[in-house]
């Protein structure tokens, strides 16, 4: 009775998720945690198939069509988290000590994934994209008004570092949240994540939806080509890069091995100090 009187106190207080609801249901083994830009769009995908697929049954003819891909984020966040009661049952969840697991990628890998998204070439076309935002918000830290001007990873990352984490987009913030604090939460690479996937349907007893990879594709991901030597590397990192650079060509691979003992992978592991000191393994 106390337990449980407690649960319920605990999940009165004040929601801590912010723009990162966690995907849970009342027959789904566990509450997952997960952080734009680390898979998110193929863990959606992933939860949805679990549970049933609600949002083809809910959705009428063409949901398919719609929630594919990067649609399934319009019924994540437009329907299935807004569903009254949601967020208090996910907080419930874990006050009571539910099990939770938390999907998380490379810091440096994610960091430089978003640099990307802000130097494709739609930031010029779509000023609503959050790409495009957030590449308004580095040329304004630099005192540069033209839109189209170039800018480097390595002023990205100082932005990162001056700017406070409220004013930063949750595609660049860390993948940290306050409500892992103090709560005893399985840690998840997204590095290799269909065989992590496996993994967890086989401990669960979950139907193994990972087998099926079309079902996991975001649809806005492309190939990374390796890195070749340090010289380019820091090329890479310290050179002005242009809106649309990379549209056509396939993006180097950048992550924290890569940048380990360098300026900029210092000044990183600052900026994103609360992804590393939570996930070790990077």
């Amino acid at each position: 009775m106390r337990v449980g009187l407690l649960a319920n106190l605990r999940a009165l207080l004040p929601a801590r998720f912010g723009q990162r609801p966690p995907l849970w249901a009342p027959e789904f083994p566990f509450l997952l945690l997960w952080s734009h830009k680390a898979a998110s769009t193929a863990l959606a995908q992933w939860f949805f198939a679990q549970i049933g697929s609600p949002q083809l049954r809910e959705g009428g003819p063409d949901a398919a069509a719609r929630y594919a891909g990067l649609g399934i984020h319009a019924y994540q966040f437009g329907v299935y988290c807004q569903r009254p009661g949601y967020r208090f049952s996910c907080r419930r969840v874990l006050a009571a000590g539910g099990p939770v697991i938390k999907f998380v990628r490379d810091p440096a890998a994610r960091a430089f994934s978003a640099f990307l998204a802000t130097r494709r070439g739609v930031v010029l076309e779509r000023p609503d994209f959050w790409g495009a935002r957030v590449s308004r918000q580095v040329l304004a830290w630099k005192g540069v008004q033209d839109v189209a001007a170039p800018y480097s990873f390595a002023d990205f990352v100082a932005w990162m570092a001056a700017t406070p984490v409220e004013r930063q987009n949750p595609h660049v913030r860390a993948q940290w949240m306050d409500v892992e604090r103090g709560r005893e939460i399985e840690i998840v690479p997204i590095e290799g994540l269909l065989p992590r996937l496996a993994d967890l349907e086989r401990r669960f007893g979950l139907p193994a939806v990972s087998a099926r990879e079309e079902l996991l594709a975001s649809g806005h991901h492309r190939p990374r080509s390796a890195l070749a030597d340090a010289s380019i590397l820091d090329a890479l990192l310290h050179g002005p890069v242009v809106p649309g650079a990379f549209d056509r060509d396939a993006p180097p691979v950048v992550d924290s091995a890569s940048l380990r003992g360098s300026t900029i992978g210092d000044r990183l592991r600052v900026a994103l100090a609360p992804d590393y000191r939570a996930y070790p393994l990077y």
